[in-house]
């Protein structure tokens, strides 16, 4: 990767500034055919800043611009970088991004950060999370992704790795000098230190279970029957009214899907066609639809307006995740509820207060979940889980005196499954899908 690359970014359109990012071997060379001031620019420190125009090729100013220089190693992606700043107006842009792709060429999604990943300046757990970084949608979703950019996952899967190390080593150890006349290894000791191993991957494997809703999304479904305020509640958590709201039941035919922040956690709310029997074959549709949401869903409101609610047939396969909401509670005042039920209503000011709580109560984040190394999506999970399962077979082949080639290769699975996550040894194939979905110019 010596080739010269380029791209906008910050977001496209206009603006009052925008900035380019070129790096690569002769990011210096290159800027310094289109800058007025180039001898200045070719003894420019690190982390410097130089004032100046920015000319085409026939050495006509197009912009006053702002250089940003940064010289190998010490930048993003461990090349010569230098920013430029200029006016965010998209011709400008478009004429200096002509200019610069004359000599280089457009940088390919994600291939900055792919750079920092092959310079060794950050690990492919950190480079992941740079795009979780910039996607996410609320505040939780974002701290968890700033701690993953700085290191904290990284540092805690290293730490686990060494431990396995020495586990290892004990076991290859044994094995060298089986036939010399050395103090035994102490088996009681190895079985801690899997043991030990395997519950710290255990519990990273847990929380992390809680630490991937923040990336993707805590998924509630709104059910009930027809006109029990589905819509009504739909509209009030998204503060706009999105939802069609009418008195006549059966409005909602297919489901909506919105996202919104609670407390600083992402929700991904469905508002879903009313539960009952009907001849209407669209409707039907949209109930089975419902059906279908009720049952990936992390959460279920069931809604209704009546004293009790009256469960369709297949609601009780879904108990464990039902929360049962008394809505339109402003026009019942009086009415009793069960324990368990909250009452809602979505025109009293603090009417969904207590509902809000009792959802983060139900989905038990634990309160300290971000002061610890988080593992937050799906392909870092099931690395996690292959190294536990890796570690349970050592515990058993220990137990069963199977030999110490065998705990050994076992140990040597469970620290090939985290070294996937850091990318110790990645292929291209698993480069190309993680990078591809980052944006041009990360």
């Amino acid at each position: 990767m010596n080739d010269t690359i380029c791209a906008l970014i910050t977001a496209p359109g206009t603006a009052a500034i925008a900035v380019i990012r070129v790096s690569g071997f002769s990011t210096f060379e290159l800027l310094a055919g289109f800058f007025d001031k180039a001898e200045r620019l070719s003894k420019a420190a690190s982390h410097s800043c130089i004032f100046g125009s920015f000319l085409d090729a026939e050495g006509r100013p197009l912009d006053e611009v702002l250089l940003t220089v940064f010289r190998a190693p010490k930048s993003y992606t461990g090349e010569d970088t230098i920013e430029i700043s200029c006016h965010g107006n998209p011709h400008i842009i478009d004429r200096i991004l002509s200019c610069l792709l004359s000599r280089a060429r457009m940088a390919n999604p994600g291939e900055f950060t792919l750079r920092a990943f092959l310079n060794n300046k950050m690990d492919l757990s950190e480079a992941e999370a740079v795009n979780d970084l910039i996607v996410a949608g609320s505040s939780k979703a974002h701290e968890a992704a700033l701690m993953q950019v700085k290191g904290y996952l990284s540092r805690h899967l290293q730490t686990l790795l060494d431990e396995i190390f020495d586990a290892r080593l004990r076991c290859e150890l044994a094995i060298d000098f089986s036939d010399q006349d050395l103090p035994q290894i102490d088996l009681e000791d190895l079985a801690h230190r899997i043991r030990a191993i395997r519950e710290k991957a255990e519990a990273l494997h847990d929380e992390g279970s809680h630490a991937r809703k923040l990336r993707e999304g805590i998924r509630i479904c709104l059910a009930g029957a027809p006109n029990a305020g589905k819509s009504s509640l739909f509209n009030a958590f998204l503060k706009q009214n999105r939802a069609i709201v009418t008195p006549h039941p059966g409005t909602t035919r297919d489901y909506l899907e919105e996202s919104f922040s609670l407390s600083g956690y992402p929700i991904v709310l469905f508002d879903t066609a009313g539960l009952r029997d009907s001849g209407d074959s669209i409707e039907r549709e949209g109930i089975v639809r419902s059906y279908d949401l009720m049952q990936s869903s992390d959460l279920i409101l069931y809604l209704y307006e009546s004293q009790n609610p009256d469960l369709p047939d297949g609601i009780e396969q879904f108990l464990d995740k039902l929360i049962f909401v008394a809505s339109k509670a402003d026009l019942f005042p009086t009415r009793k509820l069960p324990a368990d039920h909250v009452p809602a209503s979505t025109v009293d000011p603090d009417g969904l207060a207590l509902l809000a709580r009792t959802i983060l109560n139900r989905l038990k984040m634990p309160t300290q979940i971000l002061e610890r190394p988080l593992v937050t999506n799906a392909r870092h999970l099931a690395a996690v889980q292959r190294c536990i399962q890796a570690l349970r077979q050592a515990e058993q082949a220990l137990a069963a005196d199977a030999g110490f080639e065998f705990i050994a290769s076992d140990l040597i699975s469970a620290a090939s499954a985290l070294e996937d996550i850091l990318g110790v040894v990645p292929t291209d194939a698993l480069l190309g899908k993680i990078f591809d979905n980052f944006c041009i110019g990360k």
